[in-house]
């Protein structure tokens, strides 16, 4: 059984004047240009993705934080590499 994946999510302004209509996601090793409808996974924090909406607008997903049901656990994410939602997936482990 596979758990839902609700989102924690919130708009910002990734905006820079030297990139007009970008997205300029500051990360310690390097700056990330994106354009509307590009999307980044943040490299220091688990299942983070920034998707740019438009002129400098993004939304950051993560996983929301859930309880599993009474004596059940979840696993480990089932691909924490991937992209936002696909890295929140886990599996309900019941005993």
């Amino acid at each position: 059984m596979l758990g839902g994946v609700p989102a924690e999510l919130s708009v910002n302004s990734y905006e820079d004047p030297a990139y007009p209509g970008r997205c300029v996601i500051d990360i310690p090793s390097s700056v990330v240009l994106l354009t509307a409808g590009q999307a980044f996974k943040l490299p220091n924090l688990d299942c983070t993705t920034i998707f740019c909406i438009s002129d400098g607008w993004g939304t950051i997903f993560t996983c929301e934080k859930q309880e599993p049901p009474d004596d059940c656990r979840f696993s480990e994410p089932l691909n924490p590499d991937a992209f936002y939602p696909e890295c929140c997936k886990r599996r309900v482990v019941c005993d």
